[in-house]
């Protein structure tokens, strides 16, 4: 009996040992510099979600994809892009899924202390990086996207109509969320300013309303309904003040092509196509995105066409000292680009076409007029009376194209907008350069070579269900 007991007694100490040794290397084991999510910082989450996707909107997809795709810009140098040879845009997608990740962190982080403005923060940029996602691509995974981790997992994709569902509630939900307060550190686009969070999630919504404006029905969704409610709320941009931008700074934190090696600047030149535009109606925003041609024999403006080969771009007009390059903001002033979500003046215009189409009241007149002053006291220009009583600007004929313009050449740097919104209006007309590889101005992105790879059944999926993975492929938002 008392051997039992003493056997019974080493198990029981040697228990109590491993527990202790247990209970020490998990404390040993906890790393400090690998905080878990609800020890993380909301302080520190938002502005890395805001400057890693904006710089990158703005200094690689705006500058090297998006300008080029609407045509406001063509290259001399480099001409895939001009000529429809798109890549995937891995990095793209990755970065986006990986910030889509840390504002659900926030959101957590948010709602747990009672935060309406981080919550509102998070939901803001959590549509606005879907939408971007699926008007690049189409479907998407995102139901089951964030569940994993691991290279293995295999999220679904989900379709498009889906997600604009999820994006439309997100905004809605982040307007509601501005109600609770609650301060903001880290906020470097509204230095803590809740009220701007929910103009801003206004505004988006009016933009992702009117770009579903075909598929109000399919989605069970008034959409003209909605569009008065926000604007007769006066929760939007009121002005050039509220606009969701981001600053460069003078330091370190510049916009990069103010220090990037010389050709990745001059590569890119104005677009025959906009040179048109600006020349046509005597606009004075030409001497401020462009300057005139480098040859001292010639002060002349110059456009390229747009999807030329390498040697007819390069060599066009005698060469690049006889081709507009982009203005000196771009180049010569480390903060005169701010990365940017969305202007004031794209807003105006959304309400201009939404009331000349009928969908709210109003005077479409004064809200094209609006954007059309928005963007150029954006640029420095502080008179545009002048300009707006040009016949050919004045909103007198042609109202939806006249519109369409000039939404365009405000949309100058901001994304895709400018190339995601042609393709719902057509505005301005925009035709393939001769050695372009399509007929037509791409639709979509392809699929990263990576979902192939490690998501091969869903992604074979996706593309049995949305169409072949083509950048001609028409996505349901365009069908």
């Amino acid at each position: 009996m008392k051997i039992f007991n003493y056997k019974i007694l080493l198990l029981l100490s040697g228990l109590l040992v491993l527990q202790s040794c247990t209970k020490d290397f998990d404390e040993i084991n906890d790393n400090p510099n690998f905080p878990t999510v609800d020890e993380a910082n909301p302080a520190l989450i938002l502005p890395k979600i805001l400057f890693e996707t904006g710089n990158t909107m703005t200094a690689e997809i705006a500058w090297g994809t998006g300008n080029i795709l609407a045509q406001l810009v063509a290259t001399n140098n480099f001409t895939g892009t001009d000529r429809y040879l798109l890549g995937t845009y891995e990095g793209t997608w990755n970065l986006f899924y990986r910030n889509i990740r840390d504002a659900n962190n926030l959101l957590d982080l948010a709602e747990a202390s009672g935060n309406g403005g981080y919550q509102a923060a998070a939901l803001t940029l959590r549509a606005w990086m879907l939408a971007n996602l699926t008007e690049m691509y189409g479907d998407i995974p995102y139901s089951e996207a964030l569940k994993g981790k691991e290279d293995e997992f295999q999220p679904k994709y989900d379709k498009q109509a889906d997600i604009y569902i999820t994006i439309l509630k997100d905004l809605e939900d982040a307007v509601s969320a501005t109600n609770k307060g609650g301060s903001m550190d880290g906020d470097i686009m509204y230095n803590g300013n809740v009220d701007q969070w929910a103009k801003l999630a206004n505004s988006l919504r009016m933009r992702y309303l009117m770009r579903l404006e075909n598929k109000w029905s399919e989605l069970g969704i008034d959409g003209a309904a909605q569009m008065q409610a926000i604007v007769s709320s006066g929760v939007h941009f009121l002005s050039n003040d509220d606009n969701g931008a981001v600053p460069y700074l003078e330091g370190t934190n510049r916009w990069p092509l103010n220090t990037s090696r010389v050709g990745s600047f001059d590569e890119k030149r104005m677009s025959q196509r906009i040179e048109t535009v600006l020349k046509d109606l005597n606009d004075p925003r030409m001497n401020i995105l462009f300057r005139e041609v480098d040859n001292p024999s010639s002060n002349e403006f110059v456009g390229v066409p747009n999807g030329l080969s390498e040697d007819e771009a390069s060599n066009f007009n005698g060469g690049a000292n006889n081709q507009s390059r982009l203005g000196t903001r771009f180049r010569e002033e480390p903060a005169a680009v701010e990365m940017m979500i969305m202007h004031y003046s794209e807003l105006m215009f959304i309400v201009a076409e939404a009331v000349e189409k009928g969908y709210i009241v109003g005077n479409t007149a004064d809200f094209y007029n609006a954007g059309v002053e928005a963007n150029m006291n954006y640029l420095g220009i502080e008179d545009a009376s002048g300009y707006l009583a040009n016949p050919d600007v004045a909103l007198t004929t042609e109202p939806l194209k006249r519109i369409g313009v000039q939404k365009w050449l405000s949309l100058f740097m901001v994304g895709n907008e400018a190339w995601f919104d042609y393709r719902r209006t057509g505005q301005p007309e925009l035709t393939p350069g001769p050695s372009a590889s399509l007929t037509e101005l791409p639709s979509r992105i392809q699929y990263p070579e990576s979902e192939q790879v490690l998501n091969e059944s869903n992604y074979n999926a996706a593309v049995a269900s949305q169409g072949a993975d083509e950048i001609t492929t028409k996505i349901w938002l365009l069908q």
